[in-house]
């Protein structure tokens, strides 16, 4: 097992993907707890898990609220003595579409000040409870536009370059004290609608602008990828599960780029 009796931490434990690394990090040994705003959703995803044999426990938390994260991972850390393994599957509906002439900046700034918020309180609120003797890895995804030029996507491609740049950042000062820090950088994922993915409502004024249904337009984006096909939801968890193992202990301060050849650098 690739993650026996490690201690993982999926914030957004309650969507598609943080969901999908449950279940995989979780059939690789790992004791699970997932955290989120929404208790039925996170009790739907810890029965199934549960159902499959794994081991698993719930928490709600806000982490837009840098203080309530804080407090919360504290208490959380004291019932489990630690973390191994944290990873951030959080997202928040943005606007991808309108241009900067259309935007207000408060739809602006919704394409990056809460997924950074969310990445600077968990980093913050775990950092204390990792590393040392027993080896921390720090996981979150993120999509490609960071390094690509799309019209209409100003918010949302300062956000991604945003998280990237904070990965790096962050694995700098986490490295000393024996902590991994890794990004995922990943296409939309096959099956991550169908799972109930919030970019369900993000990818839904760009498909009908071209008259098209969310999983057409979803069909559509894998013809302009290198590998005319589009990563899948099961692809990107079990990636995660390796980053998060022994196997990549070497890996740190990088982008690991699964667009299927949408991005190269």
């Amino acid at each position: 097992m690739l993650l026996k009796d490690k201690v993982a931490v999926i914030f957004g434990g309650s969507g598609a993907i943080g969901g999908a690394v449950a279940h995989v990090m979780a059939r690789e040994g790992a004791h699970i707890f997932l955290g989120a705003r929404n208790q039925e959703k996170l009790d739907r995803v810890a029965d199934d898990i549960r159902v499959a044999g794994g081991s698993v426990e719930t928490f709600n938390i806000d982490v837009l609220d840098e203080q309530s994260t804080i407090e919360r991972t504290a208490q959380l850390a004291q019932q489990t003595g630690g973390f191994d393994v944290v990873i951030n599957t959080t997202g928040f509906v943005h606007d991808q579409g309108k241009s900067v002439i259309e935007l207000s900046l408060a739809e602006f700034r919704q394409g990056f000040d809460p997924f950074l918020t969310a990445q600077f309180n968990i980093s913050k609120a775990v950092a204390p409870y990792m590393g040392g003797e027993r080896a921390g890895t720090i996981l979150t995804v993120v999509a490609p536009a960071g390094v690509m030029a799309i019209p209409g996507h100003s918010g949302h491609i300062v956000g991604c370059a945003g998280i990237e740049a904070f990965v790096k950042a962050l694995a700098c000062e986490l490295a000393p004290k024996n902590i991994r820090v890794i990004c995922v950088r990943s296409h939309a994922l096959v099956g991550a609608v169908q799972a109930g993915s919030y970019t369900n409502e993000v990818f839904a004024s760009k498909a009908q602008a071209m008259g098209l249904t969310v999983e057409q337009w979803v069909g559509g984006a894998a013809q302009s990828t290198m590998l005319k096909r589009l990563p899948t939801l099961s692809q990107v968890a079990e990636l995660m599960a390796f980053l998060a193992s022994d196997h990549a202990g070497a890996m740190t301060a990088t982008v690991v780029n699964m667009t299927a050849g949408t991005t190269t650098i």
